[in-house]
């Protein structure tokens, strides 16, 4: 709860000691869930290198459990890792995987969380179009399941891909954004409407 609202002090104690409690109680599958948040805790910090360690270790878990469930959420935070250490081939190659399982399981909002990832990744790559599509699409399947959260953020990945060569309709899905966006009033939703907002008003 502390990391989804931005409470990232409060979070890294807390996950920390979950960790150590599973990690001595022998509970594989609880580990892996722990060092998932772990990563997704150390990213928020800029902590890449460990943030990449744990997703790691966390999808190796995964594998010798089987668990193509878990396995493909904690591909997402794999690949969220390696996008930031600036891997953007296996980075890519986490989504795709990661999406590939959800598809199997039927599993809509996670695959479109895979393909907000890679457009995110190509968009850091330098190729806007492509990252464009993929976050249209995962907005659009959050939009269908009622995510607001979650279609705000892939919004505001797409208009970050069509900023420079269609600011108006970037203009127009950030404003979407905010829309969806308002009635959220934790700390990681707070700095998330100043980063669009302050996107709104720059000139151009």
């Amino acid at each position: 709860m502390h990391n989804r609202q931005g409470r990232l002090p409060q979070a890294h104690e807390e996950i920390r000691r979950s960790l150590a409690d599973h990690r001595r109680q022998d509970e594989p599958a609880s580990v892996g869930n722990a060092l998932q948040i772990l990563s997704a805790v150390l990213l928020d910090l800029g902590e890449a290198d460990d943030a990449l360690l744990a997703a790691t270790e966390a999808v190796k878990i995964a594998e010798d459990l089987r668990d193509k469930l878990v396995e493909g959420y904690w591909l997402l935070w794999l690949g969220n890792a390696q996008q930031a250490l600036g891997r953007f081939g296996d980075a890519l190659t986490s989504y795709q995987r990661s999406a590939t399982l959800h598809r199997r399981l039927g599993h809509r909002s996670r695959e479109a969380l895979a393909w907000h990832g890679a457009g995110e990744t190509y968009r850091h790559m330098g190729r806007p179009a492509e990252a464009a599509d993929f976050h249209r699409r995962a907005a659009a399947v959050h939009g269908e399941l009622g995510d607001s959260w979650n279609k705000a953020i892939s919004l505001d990945g797409l208009a970050e891909a069509l900023s420079d060569e269609r600011p108006d309709e970037a203009r127009r899905h950030w404003t979407e954004a905010l829309r969806l966006l308002a009635d959220f009033g934790d700390p990681r939703a707070v700095r998330t409407r100043e980063h669009i907002e302050g996107r709104l008003t720059e000139p151009g």
